[in-house]
């Protein structure tokens, strides 16, 4: 009967040891560390900004009684603002002779194509480096041939796409409407088109 009843008292005092001290059965939280991720900001090496020159190869056109078209070379310089509008000034001359396209057979002559002008540029980002453009200023073209030089000069304007590398070098691709209009200088001739394809390279400075 000693037994039972000290048995009893033992469960008991335990018991009451274990309300009482509850602290020994609260959970204990795990603790999770969790790695911080290094952040990796990559800088844009592209510039934006600054005085820029370039030249590239072209193909000038001109349409008026016949077509007359060659290939040469263009030289650019200007300035951007910013990555949305620049200023730029512009040469181009045809180099090789020119091919005149009429209803006889093609024939080639020494007759040259040459355009001067100055443009402002506005600018509209795609992605990094990679911008579409404008191109709309004044200009004087000129067309010699064996009978004299012809030049006019009025509105010019363009479209074209860009895309700048790293370090300052560009690429361009671009059209200008140079002429659009009846009776170039003296010719009387009606709607004569003046125009010109380039494709070249650019370093901003």
């Amino acid at each position: 009967m000693k037994t039972i009843v000290s048995s009893i008292a033992l469960l008991t005092v335990a018991s009451n040891v274990l309300m009482a001290g509850g602290d020994f059965l609260e959970p204990v939280e795990p603790q999770v560390n969790i790695p911080e991720q290094e952040i990796v900001v990559i800088e844009d090496d592209v510039k934006y900004s600054g005085f820029y020159a370039g030249a590239g190869l072209n193909h000038m056109r001109m349409s008026e009684a016949v077509t007359s078209s060659g290939y040469g070379v263009t030289l650019v310089g200007g300035y951007y603002f910013n990555q949305y509008v620049g200023i730029e000034a512009r040469y181009m001359r045809t180099l090789s002779d020119l091919d005149i396209d009429s209803s006889r057979p093609l024939v080639t002559t020494s007759d040259t194509l040459e355009n001067v002008g100055l443009y402002v540029k506005p600018m509209y980002s795609i992605t990094t480096g990679l911008a579409l453009y404008g191109l709309a200023g004044y200009g004087q073209a000129t067309y010699c041939n064996a009978s004299g030089d012809y030049t006019d000069s009025g509105f010019q304007w363009g479209l074209g796409a860009k895309y700048e590398l790293a370090g300052g070098l560009g690429l361009f691709i671009d059209y200008l409407d140079i002429y659009s209009d009846d009776n170039f200088d003296t010719l009387n001739v009606s709607d004569v088109q003046f125009s010109a394809t380039t494709v070249g390279a650019t370093y901003t400075f």
